[in-house]
């Protein structure tokens, strides 16, 4: 992993700084409750996508891709779970900022490992940045703090941006627009990512 640690770091940066589930979700999840509510929410997706990249790294992952059947249900599971996020969502956009419930930290830890695609940029990071010949704890190590440092970058950057909307979107049409948008995008992203 240190021969390929720079392109590794540009492919992390890449994969953690677009938009997905994870970042759109927090995005709206920022301009419609602020940045404090959204932690909890924010560390359970830092948390299961850390869990995630060790069990796949050490070779589960692969076991579940291996399964049509398997990966068919990964599939259909993490759909309903990007509806169900996109449905609460959109039932936060009346409420003022101060006043809104945010996400619980158990809704966050889900969200990776019920991501198909979340899978397969794992196992292809691994595959084609890791070095057979290091010490695999080493580089299990490498990769894992790589990527959770990405993603707790870019994650909070994501619902720190959310945040800033908060100013500037003063009512409650103002805010559902931006989170039906969000929704929108959010849903759009999976559906191409899980389906393309």
């Amino acid at each position: 992993m240190q021969e390929n640690f720079w392109p590794f770091l540009v492919f992390v940066t890449v994969m953690c700084g677009t938009p997905g589930p994870g970042n759109l979700s927090l995005m709206a999840l920022g301009q419609t409750v602020g940045f404090k509510k959204s932690v909890p929410f924010l560390s359970g997706v830092i948390t299961g996508g850390i869990f995630m990249d060790i069990l796949i790294v050490i070779g589960l992952g692969e076991l579940f891709l291996a399964s049509p059947k398997t990966a068919e249900v990964l599939k259909i599971s993490g759909m309903i779970y990007i509806l169900y996020l996109a449905w609460k969502i959109m039932r936060l956009h009346a409420r003022k900022p101060e006043k809104a419930q945010s996400f619980k930290f158990v809704e966050g830890l889900i969200l990776h490992p019920l991501n198909p695609k979340h899978y397969a940029m794992t196992i292809s990071a691994f595959s084609q940045f890791a070095d057979p010949a290091a010490p695999r704890f080493m580089e299990i190590f490498i990769f894992v703090a790589t990527f959770t440092a990405g993603a707790s970058i870019f994650h909070s950057l994501w619902c720190l941006t959310g945040e800033s909307f908060i100013k500037l979107l003063r009512t409650p049409t103002m805010r559902y627009t931006v989170n039906i948008s969000m929704v929108i995008l959010m849903v759009g992203a999976t559906v191409y990512a899980l389906y393309k």
